[in-house]
């Protein structure tokens, strides 16, 4: 994957043009963040839709950091609350280590993302992590 082809790949995320998105993955990816781990496009569909209900994500793309086995993004990811999602509710969904944002409210988070690319260059693993500069 190109830096060009990760901003089209960012382009169809921000439009949840999911079909699309889709096509950037292996069958049987994984998507590991904050203590959960969504396998397969059918898992990865299933939970942004209900991730999506509460909340709105737009990716701001800042680096492109290619390497031998795939790639590292560097990202700032709006969250904006549509509606309150309890602890609770993730808790039993199964994504119990996220953090709510309430309805109403948004916040910025930068993220390091490590892409796991198979043979073809398709995304087979996806890696989030929260970068938290020195205060």
């Amino acid at each position: 994957m190109t830096e060009d082809d990760y901003h089209r790949y960012i382009k169809a995320f921000n439009a949840r043009d999911y079909s699309s998105l889709e096509t950037f993955f292996t069958d049987d990816f994984a998507l590991e963040n904050a203590g959960f781990r969504v396998e397969g496009k059918k898992a990865f569909r299933e939970f942004y839709a209900f991730f999506h209900e509460f909340c709105r994500e737009e990716v701001i793309f800042k680096g492109f950091y290619p390497g031998k086995e795939g790639f590292v993004s560097n990202v700032i990811i709006r969250f904006t609350g549509l509606k309150d999602l309890s602890p609770d509710v993730l808790a039993e969904k199964g994504y119990s280590g996220m953090t709510p944002v309430p309805a109403g409210i948004s916040v910025d988070v930068e993220f390091l993302i490590l892409y796991l690319l198979d043979p073809s260059g398709l995304i087979r693993f996806i890696k989030g992590a929260v970068w938290v500069p020195a205060v």
